[in-house]
């Protein structure tokens, strides 16, 4: 799964890298702990520009009465994301690509009545590529009400170095299949869906680190120290 990350790339950084025509975002906070409920740097294209903007971690379908209290799951499963009444109309039409400097994964150590947290990241320090869903979302109960856009991260099965740490991953898709996620059509959403479920294991390196990032409210690069034998 993924249920925290890092982002500490700055816009114009996240442009490059992404080859992006528009950017449609302040910069955010940078930080070393992203959560739920935040909001997180996203790549849309659209009419055939490729943006940068940020969407509200944390999947609210349009179709939703009202905000309060209802489910807003921040991962989808790419076994059903296409068939999911919650996610299939996202799949379709609104994919997206999140980036990330890095993620966390606990590790159970079920001897030790304990989880080991593991810092996850590219091992040239290059930002990853989650894929994501989004969706907008009114407020049907308010006139005019303002559009809340919002995004899932996608995961699957863990393979290579995350396959010891936990059974589930964020898809991280490499750069050939950036375009293919952000525009494929109805129709070549069923070999997209093939193309990203074959993909080999991914590039990480796994560093275990002390527990100050079990904390959600814990920032900074203090997060990161590495965890001693002991």
């Amino acid at each position: 799964m993924c249920g925290r990350f890092l982002s500490l790339s700055q816009p114009e950084q996240l442009a490059e890298r992404f080859e992006v025509d528009e950017l449609r975002t302040e910069a955010l906070p940078r930080r070393y702990n992203v959560a739920p409920t935040q909001d997180v740097y996203a790549v849309i294209e659209k009419d055939g520009a490729r943006r940068l903007g940020s969407l509200r971690w944390g999947f609210v379908p349009y179709w939703t009465r009202q905000l309060k209290g209802a489910r807003q799951p921040i991962n989808a499963r790419i076994e059903s994301v296409a068939t999911s009444k919650m996610f299939a109309d996202a799949f379709q039409r609104r994919r997206c690509l999140v980036p990330a400097d890095g993620f966390y994964e606990w590790q159970s150590l079920p001897e030790e009545d304990r989880k080991q947290p593991f810092h996850l990241a590219d091992p040239d320090g290059e930002p990853l590529a989650f894929a994501g869903i989004w969706t907008v979302w009114r407020d049907p109960q308010v006139d005019d009400a303002e559009p809340l856009f919002s995004t899932a991260i996608v995961t699957t099965a863990a393979s290579g170095e995350m396959e010891r740490l936990h059974e589930r991953m964020p898809v991280m898709l490499p750069r050939n299949l950036w375009r293919d996620w952000l525009t494929a059509t109805e129709d070549e959403a069923p070999h997209l869906l093939e193309a990203v479920t074959a993909l080999g294991p991914p590039r990480l390196t796994a560093t275990p680190i002390v527990d100050r990032v079990n904390n959600v409210r814990n920032e900074g690069p203090e997060l990161l120290e590495r965890a001693t034998d002991d």
